[in-house]
């Protein structure tokens, strides 16, 4: 009998087991799984919805958030605020969630009791969009015959053009707004048609009156199957109408034998590769006066990491709220690139001709009259032929009441490419003078460099790369209006200039607190009376 009940103790125990084992399968099950990520599709652009599928090892039943990483040596993740979805009973999950734009970026999923998916690397196709004229002289390129009638070609999925030779997906029936400069940098929209399957189309026109005119694509956002897909436009088309019979001059260019290109130390050598210097550079890199002085929790902070257009609001920040006003009355163009901003002269990183005007960008809708604002950017050079474009970084005043033709903006930082000094300074109209002077800089051709300024109600201080420049200590010097940042390239009026491309990877602004450390005093600037407005 012992033996019979001993046997059958070990029997009910070992069924009991057995169903014990049953009952855990699921966590058993996902503990035992490597944890995992897939992003599909692989081509892709910044913001567009991709399908993330994996599994959390001993995540069961969980929330789950997304975390950044830098391909740097060094780097840290870093875990984004929002949940974006959550595990089953598994440790498993599959959500949709928008690309980034950066290159080289790396995406893993994080729950909620801090256990992770493996790790993606991400490498997204850049937005652009190529025109073509077609039905001008034959023997005048870049040119109609007014009456008649012309096209403009568009393509969306062009090779090289900056995007590493690799084209960017089409977007079937994604509306393309054909736009006409008007008033000098504006533009304004004249026609629409939706992509084709291979991302491209055709607008027909009439030649008007004789006289230059400009057009460009804007390709509009895609906000809908899980997309976040900014806008994006193409560089201006400009094109000179001839009176029937006229004679037409023809264009000149560069030899590209007989120009180097250049971006800092690089050289390139083929017309569709893009050089080596395109990385975007990201967070770290140069000191920032921001964390040297403790400035606290950005007031907005601008940065297109997920494809966001130039109008969307900041992605982080405590006011997220405002837009940039994009301008240009010459070739170049400001656009979104590799998580960052883009102002260029021209389509192309190959010398030659076509890089005149200016073109710029303005915050609206999130003004300060008192703050801190911090820049980072690099400036890259792709001809030795030219002169320099002016790099400006300005707080001007958001209502035009304010303006007065000049006064009332603090020129926080104004270079060129091969510039060994900066120029600073501020201009006010209640003090009724201005603050001008130069301080010695490295060559910011080296990589990015960081530009701010504070604007407090008894003095105003320049900073580069954390440390201070310059100070004026004077109430009446800062403006006292309400002043938002403006990023220009200046060109000399039409004159053609050396291809250029400054690259924007954040802008940041804080409100004045009192935790924040008192900042070293620059030397001050030289003050002069301002010269009567218009």
């Amino acid at each position: 009998m012992k033996r019979r009940l001993v046997g059958a103790t070990t029997a009910l125990a070992t069924t009991l087991t057995a169903l014990a084992l049953v009952g855990a399968s699921p966590g058993v099950s996902a503990e035992r799984k490597a944890a995992s990520l897939t992003a599909t599709p692989d081509i892709f652009v910044g913001g567009q919805g991709l399908n993330f599928v994996g599994t959390i090892p001993g995540a069961p039943n969980k929330k789950i958030r997304i975390e950044t990483r830098t391909n740097r040596p060094g780097d840290q993740w870093n875990l984004r605020p929002a949940v974006v979805g959550s595990t089953n009973a598994q440790g498993e999950f599959d959500i949709v969630y928008q690309a980034p734009n950066n290159f080289g970026i790396k995406y893993r999923l994080t729950a909620s009791n801090g256990k992770s998916s493996s790790a993606v690397l991400f490498e997204p196709r850049q937005q652009e969009v190529v025109l073509s004229l077609n039905g001008g002289p034959e023997q005048a390129p870049g040119s109609v015959v007014s009456g008649d009638d012309f096209t403009i070609d568009v393509n969306t999925t062009p090779t090289g053009r900056g995007n590493l030779g690799r084209p960017a997906p089409p977007f079937p029936g994604r509306e393309l707004a054909l736009q006409q400069r008007v008033r000098g940098d504006q533009w304004k929209t004249v026609a629409t048609a939706p992509a084709d399957d291979k991302g491209a189309a055709r607008f027909t026109l009439t030649a008007p009156a004789p006289g230059d005119l400009a057009y460009r694509i804007r390709q509009d956002d895609i906000k809908t199957g899980g997309n976040q897909i900014g806008w994006f436009p193409s560089f201006p088309l400009e094109i000179t109408v001839l009176a029937p019979g006229a004679a037409a001059k023809l264009p000149t260019s560069f030899a590209p034998s007989a120009v180097a290109t250049r971006t800092g130390s690089t050289t390139t050598e083929d017309a569709d590769a893009a050089p080596t210097t395109v990385t975007f550079p990201r967070s770290g890199g140069t000191p920032l006066a921001s964390q040297r002085y403790k400035w606290g929790p950005t007031t907005w902070d601008f940065a297109w990491v997920d494809g966001e257009s130039l109008t969307d609001p900041p992605y982080r920040g405590r006011k997220l709220k405002g837009r940039w006003i994009d301008a240009s009355d010459g070739s170049g163009r400001a656009s979104h690139y590799n998580g960052g901003m883009a102002l260029s002269t021209n389509v192309s990183e190959w010398p030659g001709d076509g890089d005149h005007g200016t073109t710029s960008v303005t915050l609206r809708g999130n003004a300060q009259t008192y703050g801190r604002w911090e820049f980072r950017r690099r400036i890259d050079v792709f001809e030795d032929a030219g002169p320099d474009y002016k790099v400006k970084i300005d707080l001007v005043p958001e209502k035009a009441k304010h303006d007065r033709c000049g006064a009332n903006t603090v020129n926080v930082a104004e270079v060129t490419y091969d510039a060994t000094k900066v120029k600073i300074g501020v201009k006010s109209q209640r003090a009724k003078k201005s603050w001008q002077g130069n301080r010695r800089i490295p060559r910011l051709s080296d990589g990015p460099h960081t530009f701010g300024i504070e604007l407090t109600r008894s003095h105003i201080t320049w900073f580069l790369d954390g440390r201070s420049l310059a100070t004026v200590k004077n109430k009446k010097a800062v403006p006292g209006v309400p002043l938002t940042p403006r990023l220009s390239l200046v060109g000399k009026k039409q004159e053609e200039m050396r291809r250029t491309r400054v690259l924007y990877d954040w802008q940041r602004a804080w409100q004045l607190n009192k935790q924040a450390k008192k900042a070293k005093v620059g030397k001050g600037l030289k003050s002069k009376k301002l010269k009567k407005a218009c």
